[in-house]
């Protein structure tokens, strides 16, 4: 019997959501070149993509995430090409994310369809206008549901506006959507909004559980309770691993605090918080998933 992700969701203790992709590509040898960054791994990396992915079901995450972080038209003009590569290497994403999932078929797993920031994601300032956010992330969303993901993913998000514009674009879709926010240790976004505002601006039918992401551990474990404290849903975090954002590069990795020990001991103080999905961003691998689904949290 085939089980929804939303009756998946009420019926585990701990959800384990996968690391990062965009940063494991680089991490493996592929060159994550901006502005398309991990975008074009879905036309000339596709079999080191599912891979990765299938490595991540494999240490035992229970979600896979489409490699869709730049899939825009927006990225592809960038490079002076044209929507209809955007829209063939979306729907490669999540042909690689499915293909990954057959390796695991004797347990229920979902693919999550990631739609980001038009823009950077630390840089706020950035943001399109109204009209350039409906339409584009409109048009991602609508390729999203085409290609037949399970839930929608709203992600990594610096700025309640356009929040507000993604949470309306995936709620349209009729498909049960998360979504995250880029934050500060006050839990406010990168434009100054604070948490709640963002999570009133993001209440759209659909919408399933609202998370925390792409920030170091301590960043996120500060931030929570301003979460927790307005927000009575499913909550998810997935911080970073080792390294930084690099300009060109999109990640530099080097030694920080983000260890996995460090990832651990918080996965264990935020899921008995009352955190139901955990995982990794940019800078984990599948080393750290595969180490928090032997710490048997919540089972």
């Amino acid at each position: 019997m085939t089980i929804s992700f939303s009756d998946f969701l009420d019926s585990r203790g701990l959800v384990i959501f996968p690391g990062g992709t965009g940063t494991e590509l680089q991490r493996r040898g592929y060159k994550t070149d901006l502005p398309l960054w991990s975008a074009k791994a879905n036309e000339d990396g596709f079999d080191l993509l599912t891979e990765i992915h299938t490595d991540y079901f494999k240490a035992g995450a229970d979600l896979c995430v489409t490699n869709t972080f730049r899939t825009t038209k927006r990225s592809y003009a960038k490079v002076d090409r044209p929507e209809s590569d955007a829209k063939r290497a979306l729907s490669e994403a999540v042909r690689s994310a499915r293909l990954a999932q057959k390796e695991v078929a004797e347990r229920p797993t979902f693919v999550l369809g990631s739609m980001a920031p038009l823009e950077d994601c630390y840089t706020p300032e950035d943001v399109p206008s109204v009209s350039e956010l409906e339409e584009e992330h409109g048009l991602l969303a609508n390729w999203l549901k085409e290609e037949g993901v399970d839930v929608i993913l709203a992600e990594t998000i610096n700025a309640a506006e356009e929040a507000k514009y993604m949470a309306k674009a995936a709620s349209q879709t009729g498909l049960p959507f998360m979504i995250t926010f880029v934050v500060d240790e006050k839990g406010c976004l990168l434009d100054g909004a604070t948490i709640e505002e963002a999570v009133n601006a993001t209440d759209f039918p659909g919408r399933i559980a609202v998370g925390l992401n792409c920030r170091p551990i301590h960043v996120l474990d500060a931030a929570l309770p301003h979460l927790q404290a307005i927000y009575t849903g499913p909550i998810f975090l997935y911080p970073n691993g080792f390294g930084e954002p690099h300009d060109d590069l999109g990640w530099c990795f080097h030694e920080n605090e983000d260890t996995m020990e460090n990832f651990l001991g918080y996965a264990q103080k935020w899921y008995d918080s009352g955190v139901k999905i955990i995982g990794g961003c940019c800078g984990t691998t599948p080393a750290y998933i595969q180490a928090l689904a032997k710490a048997g949290i919540g089972t």
